[in-house]
């Protein structure tokens, strides 16, 4: 089978909640106080080409503590302005439960522009930890993904990304069943130090790579850990504690075609817990 591949990386996602089921398990048995206000940059580089004054994500939960509604998100904005993205606040990112599946898709209130819905499945374990992400592809059927997660105790240490099984050629080389692997690593403090993303061609590590780091450490609690099922604080939820510092080198046949460090410099109260507006 011959696959399209996907050179377009996308670093961010919009995405989050709406609508629940009551009977559902909480997902906060810690009580801990609930995220509601987050500033994106938390997760972007500063430099990053993005427009947006007062740039602010609002979170909502329902009863049992679960997150249902993101509010604010990034549309393309027009090159002539310079940047890639735009921030708006008429953007909003919805979750739908229903026993321990759910349903994420985005929509916009405004009355000029619409947004792609990016529809993902998610079904979740008895420890509301992702077990399946499928992503439909509503242009081509075959870039259609699902991903498997698989853990260690409480660690995510794999997650596989597959495509429609089409027959191909075996004997032509250039045809191939096309796959994703991405292994992530921890020290002894449960932090996550690197994420290694490899496409495999057969089962065979080949074509893109890209190897995410994750140091400078803080001894903060993470506020993000349950936030797991948002795209923009998916590796920040896998923690312990708070990076301050991400690299990202990509590879194409392991030759080095991008490469970006980020730094944070966050704010603590007198306890030296983040202060994460």
């Amino acid at each position: 089978m011959k696959q399209i591949k996907l050179l377009k990386f996308l670093f961010l996602a919009l995405f989050i909640t709406s609508c629940s089921n009551d009977d559902a398990p909480v997902n906060n048995p810690d009580n801990e106080s609930l995220i509601t206000e987050i500033d994106p940059y938390l997760f972007l580089s500063r430099f990053l080409p993005i427009y947006g004054e007062a740039m602010k994500f609002t979170l909502e939960y329902d009863s049992n503590q679960r997150l249902t509604k993101k509010n604010g998100g990034f549309i393309d904005a027009s090159t002539s302005t310079g940047f890639n993205k735009m921030f708006s606040n008429e953007v909003y990112t919805s979750f739908t439960y229903a026993n321990n599946t759910v349903t994420i898709e985005n929509f916009s209130t405004s009355p000029i522009f619409t947004v792609q819905k990016e529809t993902k499945l998610i079904t979740l374990n008895s420890l509301n930890q992702i077990v399946t992400k499928e992503i439909p592809n509503t242009f081509n059927a075959r870039l259609s993904k699902k991903q498997n997660f698989t853990y260690n105790g409480n660690k995510l240490v794999q997650i596989v990304t597959t495509y429609p099984n089409i027959p191909f050629d075996a004997s032509d080389p250039d045809d191939y069943i096309w796959s994703y692997v991405e292994n992530f690593y921890y020290d002894a403090n449960g932090n996550l130090t690197k994420a290694e993303y490899l496409e495999q061609q057969n089962g065979v590590n080949k074509g893109k790579k890209i190897i995410r780091t994750f140091e400078d450490y803080d001894h903060s609690t993470n506020p993000f850990k349950k936030l797991q099922l948002l795209d923009d604080t998916f590796y920040r939820s896998l923690s312990k504690n708070n990076y301050r510092k991400y690299t990202e080198n990509q590879y194409s046949d392991d030759v080095l075609s991008f490469e970006s460090t980020t730094t944070w410099g966050f704010n603590y109260d007198s306890n030296g817990q983040m202060i994460f507006k």
